[in-house]
């Protein structure tokens, strides 16, 4: 079984900088990835409970972008799971937020959430994907934050 490290920690929208530098370095680790969702207070969080979030057609009340990185096998992907239902793509365009060529949406699913995959070779830039990842989560996010998201990067141990 496979064992991973895992660090956290906080980042401000308006300064993304370590989750850029985070991103760059997991973009050439094969299976690693990272994480992030908008800062709420748990106490906040009425996720459905147990069993009815199987039968539930949406995601998670506080989203999460999650950047995993290629390998061998995968090309590098951008995942949103979110808990706003359908057409959240309509809402990332509307809002701006766009995930431009090269990278293809494969997935806009209201309970799976939105997935792009990396169509050229070579490692992706870091900066568009945190973009991507805090804006994104922050349109879907639909409890109070201040701003801030945590991240949690994986890698696994060699």
């Amino acid at each position: 079984m496979a064992s991973f490290l895992t660090e956290s920690f906080l980042v401000a929208g308006d300064d993304p900088a370590d989750l850029v530098e985070a991103l760059g370095e997991v973009a050439s680790a094969a299976g690693s990835w990272v994480n992030v969702e908008p800062d709420v207070d748990d106490s906040a969080r009425a996720d459905v409970p147990g069993i009815f979030q199987w039968f539930s057609a949406r995601g998670p009340q506080v989203p999460v972008g999650t950047f995993v990185a290629g390998s061998d096998r995968d090309r590098p992907s951008i995942g949103l799971d979110h808990g706003t239902g359908r057409g959240a793509g309509d809402r990332l365009a509307a809002a701006g937020i766009t995930v431009s060529e090269p990278w293809l949406l494969r997935q806009d699913n209201p309970k799976r959430g939105l997935v792009w995959e990396y169509g050229a070779a070579g490692v992706p830039p870091a900066r568009p994907v945190a973009d991507v990842l805090l804006q994104g989560t922050a349109l879907f996010c639909p409890l109070p934050t201040d701003g801030r998201f945590r991240v949690a990067v994986h890698t696994p141990r060699r």
